[in-house]
């Protein structure tokens, strides 16, 4: 059943959903589009291109309605992390009897910063530590427990992440309301924003720098067991040094302890049929998943998809013959032949049509040629760290109490020596301790002494 099946997906093309049916179908160079404000979504901002968009989400249809005659009463959060299971927030912070919600009483909301069909994210301020956080929280209710369960696990795979450099870091996760919240550390935009507010930002030297931070990203993720498969631009946030971070982690898979090992070597492609999964964009998509096979090599080739679409600046379409094209292992030579060697050579690694002939990240990052950059990414990385780390000590409210104590320390030291000196001043001048050890008191020597002593000057006065 299974050998026909694969046949006929490679031969025929892919049917588009209707949403993208009028959606380009071909590589150009990409459009800047508008920087996000949180009235985007209003009826007076501008719509954004079809290509940018999202499907629109079904409506909810599982969700209890809310009663419009008695009041209704908040559901009680639910703690999903381990942090929160843990040690949950003072009761001088939340009071589960406020009729204000946990996320309300717990954070400072200071506006929205991302929105998409499934989530929206908020700058906020814990009262608990007063640090800024970001939180993710699910636009509609859940539709039932198999959605529920869906989010939760995407919170619980996140949780489960080893600690990185380059993965989004997770700080806690809740329920409250039908609604899954997850906040993380805060980082300022999307790349997918970042180049498209700035185009000097893509082009192959910016692409070399996002390749060494994903490689690494997806390295870790692959060594401990973990498929993404949703990597794109606009799922890898930039911090305030330039660091990426791989986030987003909606799709994320772990894979099974009896094949992971044959995953990782790329002998076997996990069949849908073995776990829940769902299919993330289309325009990274690897072409394995439309056999329904998941793997970490679907990683790569959406890595690489989104390395090619930032290193040429173009618009990667979501069908037609070039999306066909580009899953047979044909890159667009009209952009990709102004690039060095060293990148299309990467490209046509991590582009290639077998899963089992793909590069994994471990042996691009073993490249020559890679390992060179990514040294000279994590010198520069470190020395703008370490400059941003000594500013925000210096702008830190305990440096600043030691800086003023300082100060009064050392005006109080120049008035007292201002003291001092006016004080001499106007005093009798002091005699030198030596001089009265070398030369005895006048009054004490004889009146002979005193006149012969005398006896020079008077003679001086009269001449």
């Amino acid at each position: 059943m299974s050998a026909p099946h694969q046949t006929s997906v490679v031969s025929t093309p892919l049917p588009l959903p209707t949403h993208f049916s009028h959606a380009q179908q071909s590589f150009s160079i990409k459009k800047r589009r508008p920087p996000f404000s949180s009235s985007s979504s209003s009826s007076l901002s501008p719509s954004w291109p079809l290509s940018h968009s999202l499907p629109p989400r079904p409506p909810s249809k599982g969700c209890p309605p809310l009663s419009r005659v008695f009041h209704h009463c908040p559901t009680p959060w639910t703690p999903l992390s381990r942090s929160l299971i843990d040690s949950p927030p003072p009761r001088s912070v939340y009071n589960p009897s406020r009729p204000q919600t946990f996320f309300d009483q717990c954070f400072s909301n200071l506006g929205l910063i991302g929105q998409g069909s499934f989530g929206e994210v908020f700058k906020v301020v814990s009262l608990l530590d007063g640090c800024q956080y970001a939180v993710k929280r699910s636009v509609q209710r859940f539709r039932g427990e198999v959605e529920r369960a869906r989010s939760i696990a995407e919170a619980w795979n996140h949780e489960g992440l080893h600690s990185h450099p380059y993965i989004l870091g997770f700080i806690a996760a809740w329920e409250e309301a039908g609604h899954l919240y997850i906040q993380t550390e805060l980082c300022c935009t999307s790349l997918l924003l970042y180049v498209e507010e700035t185009p000097f930002h893509t082009g192959e030297t910016s692409a070399w720098t996002y390749l060494c931070d994903m490689l690494s990203a997806l390295d870790h993720l692959h060594t401990h067991g973990f498929a993404h498969l949703d990597i794109k631009p606009a799922n890898i946030f930039i911090t305030k040094s330039g660091r990426l971070k791989l986030g987003d982690f909606g799709l994320l898979i772990k894979l099974p302890t009896d094949v992971r090992k044959q995953v990782i070597e790329g002998k076997r492609e996990i069949k849908a049929e073995e776990v829940d999964l769902q299919e993330g964009d289309p325009r990274y998509m690897a072409p394995e998943l439309l056999r329904g096979e998941y793997g970490i090599a679907a990683d790569i080739f959406s890595l690489g998809v989104s390395i090619l679409e930032l290193a040429c600046n173009i618009e990667v379409p979501k069908g037609g013959d070039d999306w066909q094209q580009l899953r047979m292992g044909h890159l667009p030579v009209e952009f990709t032949n102004a690039l060095s060697e060293d990148m299309q050579y990467m490209l046509r690694l991590m582009l290639n049509p077998e899963p089992c002939k793909r590069s994994t990240a471990q042996q691009l990052l073993s490249l020559p040629f890679v390992c060179k950059r990514k040294w000279r990414r994590q010198l520069s990385l470190c020395i703008i760290e370490c400059f941003l780390s000594l500013f925000q000590w210096c702008q830190s409210p305990g440096t600043h109490i030691c800086w003023q104590y300082f100060n009064a320390n050392a005006k109080c030291t120049h008035q007292r020596h201002k003291h001092i000196i006016a004080q001499q001043a106007h005093a009798l001048p002091l005699q030198n301790p030596f001089q009265q050890q070398l030369e005895p008191d006048s009054s004490q020597l004889p009146a002979q002494h005193h006149r012969l002593t005398l006896q020079p000057r008077e003679k001086l006065d009269h001449c």
